[in-house]
């Protein structure tokens, strides 16, 4: 595959894998308002998606033997399914469109966190550029705070922990991703351990999964909940396998734009006041992250 190849492959996988995230947490608003119990919904989700994404993996022939690959899968899966459960519970009460953007933070997050473990080097661009997406997130995160009953205020902050949370995951998988591994089968394995992580959590939380099965809607919601996950998170780890931890978490802002954007049309969700300035502040500053480093001049 050529460079350019690798970019236009590289685009697409951006732009389907941000935009189904996008369409995910728009189907938990509907799903929680449906009242299905949320964590076993997810568990239902990451477990089937997985499942259909290693049968898959079969029929394309790029079925492997999947053992070295579980410590990596439960690890990940763990990481996936953890701020994914802190989304769907949160959804209900802070939105779709918050939940949204908060994806917007991971690649700035995903760099702070590279650079402290030594994977980045020192950058005062791309330093600044943090900084910049911080505030806008600050002042994101407290018009809503401002916009919320006082009941709402943990879940706002469990929400406005998602980011951390998956920026610790992208550096995760990109750092210990199995070496051999093929990005289908990887992803089927790591949604199917991170839909079993959701089992006692859900037992906890949830009690039953009988409304999963008996309410037509949820089924219905479910099945297309998977599909998506399928289609998304194939292009994640293609995209993941190409570019490495930041440019995967430039999707970020693809399912922010996205998904307050479908919030505001489908659920009449308003935009937290300082949306503009924050997004300005957060694209700068994504920008500034993608600007590649001029090469030093040559010595004469």
């Amino acid at each position: 595959m050529t460079d350019l190849q690798a970019r236009i492959v590289m685009l697409a996988c951006l732009v389907t894998a941000g935009a189904a995230l996008a369409v995910t947490i728009l189907i938990s608003r509907m799903a929680s308002d449906a009242g299905a119990p949320m964590i076993w919904f997810l568990g239902a989700v990451l477990a089937g998606s997985g499942l259909a994404q290693l049968v898959l993996a079969q029929v394309l022939g790029q079925g492997q033997d999947m053992r070295p690959m579980l410590v990596f899968a439960l690890g990940a899966g763990a990481l996936l399914a953890g701020p994914t459960a802190l989304g769907y519970l949160a959804v209900s009460h802070v939105g779709a469109g918050y939940i949204s953007m908060t994806f917007a933070f991971p690649i700035l997050l995903t760099w702070a966190l590279a650079r402290l473990i030594g994977l980045e080097g020192a950058d005062r661009r791309r330093t600044l550029a943090v900084g910049l997406g911080l505030i806008g997130g600050l002042i994101i995160a407290t018009s809503k705070l401002t916009q919320l009953p006082s009941d709402a205020t943990l879940w706002l902050l469990a929400a406005t922990a998602m980011p951390v949370v998956i920026a610790g995951g992208n550096i995760f998988r990109s750092r210990y991703w199995p070496k051999g591994a093929r990005p289908l089968t990887l992803s089927g394995l790591t949604l199917l351990m991170g839909g079993l992580a959701c089992v006692p959590v859900a037992a906890l939380m949830d009690g039953s999964p009988a409304a999963l099965w008996h309410e037509g809607a949820l089924r219905h919601l479910l099945g297309v909940d998977i599909a998506v996950f399928v289609i998304q998170y194939i292009a994640f780890f293609q995209l993941q396998r190409l570019g490495g931890p930041v440019t995967l978490s430039l999707l970020g802002p693809v399912a922010a734009l996205t998904g307050a954007a479908g919030a505001l049309w489908i659920f009449a969700e308003p935009l937290p006041q300082g949306f503009l300035l924050a997004g300005l502040l957060v694209g700068t500053g994504v920008m500034l992250m993608l600007m590649r480093r001029r090469p030093a001049p040559e010595a004469a």
